[in-house]
């Protein structure tokens, strides 16, 4: 189909050449050959009156006229899939997709296990990817690499729809043998314990009881370092240092390790967690169905 003399059929093309601004790559993503993706890009370059990609040293850049391409081409695509999986009332059993699901660890073992569990016996149709929250960039959404985000509700992009799933409120973590920990922890002992802490991603991103503290004035003896919340018991256990985590994922990782939950002495704010999808995926049914399922989840953590 033509538009203004130009083939509809090549924009996926089109699409692969400027987000690779590289004619072997773009092959590679369509599958075709070089020389058919050369021919494809002597093409464009007449329609546009632009060479759209240009040499820059040993590689190819766009061009200034090729970048204002790259957003509109690649929304319209969006848009044609999104439209593509529109169906009636449609049982959850008859769906067929992959979904790729951005979370943290935490998100990941209260939430997004239980959904797939429910998907196995509901939905066997559904395939997922999981990619964690660090690392994990807002264009992935934009661009329809990823299909939801479950995060903090605070760090959601205005540009597409969300809805919170859960709260969740934050405890301490401790060994069971643990002989400097009784029922409950006093700020004072709290601060002056050992810690085992979380620091997130490359960048080293602070977690929401650090930040607390940080407001509060207040600092605690941080003796080690963890990348990821699931593993604390691994270096809680044979040790009098404390943790603080996620209620619920503490209250999970009890029924594995010899630890025990205690009450958080600091003031910290309860976390709100929300899912959020690009805004042309709200009507389709494997999107629909799994937010619904997350919702469930959600509501059966609080109650």
């Amino acid at each position: 189909m033509r538009v203004n003399k130009l083939d509809l059929n090549q924009l996926v093309l089109l699409d692969a050449m400027l987000a690779t601004a590289s004619v072997s790559q773009a092959a590679t993503l369509v599958h075709l050959s070089q020389p058919a993706v050369s021919a494809a890009l002597a093409k464009f370059r007449q329609y546009f009156g632009d060479p759209l990609l240009v040499p820059h040293g040993r590689r190819l850049t766009l061009t200034p006229f090729a970048h204002t391409l790259v957003e509109p081409v690649r929304d319209l695509l969006l848009q044609v899939q999104a439209l593509t999986r529109r169906r009636p009332e449609i049982e959850p059993s008859r769906i067929e997709r992959q979904i790729t699901i951005v979370g943290s660890d935490y998100i990941q073992s209260v939430l997004l296990a239980p959904l797939f569990q429910r998907a196995e016996k509901e939905a066997p149709g559904l395939r997922f990817e999981v990619r964690s929250i660090s690392g994990y960039l807002s264009e992935e959404l934009e661009q329809g690499d990823v299909d939801l985000v479950v995060s903090l509700a605070s760090g959601v992009s205005d540009r597409h729809p969300s809805e919170v799933v859960f709260r969740d409120t934050f405890s301490c973590l401790a060994w069971t043998e643990n002989r400097k920990v009784r029922s409950r922890l006093s700020q004072q002992q709290y601060l002056a314990m050992g810690h085992v802490a979380v620091l997130l991603g490359r960048g080293r991103v602070p977690t929401l009881d650090q930040i607390a503290l940080d407001e509060l004035g207040l600092e605690r003896r941080i003796e080690v370092h963890i990348p990821s919340f699931t593993t604390m018991p691994v270096y809680l256990v044979g040790t009098e240092r404390i943790g603080t985590l996620q209620t619920h994922l503490a209250k999970s990782l009890m029924k594995q390790w010899p630890v025990r939950v205690l009450p958080c002495p600091i003031p910290i704010t309860p976390i709100v967690t929300a899912v959020q999808w690009h805004r042309y995926q709200s009507l389709d049914p494997a999107i629909s169905w799994t937010r619904s399922v997350l919702r469930e989840l959600g509501a059966t953590l609080q109650a």
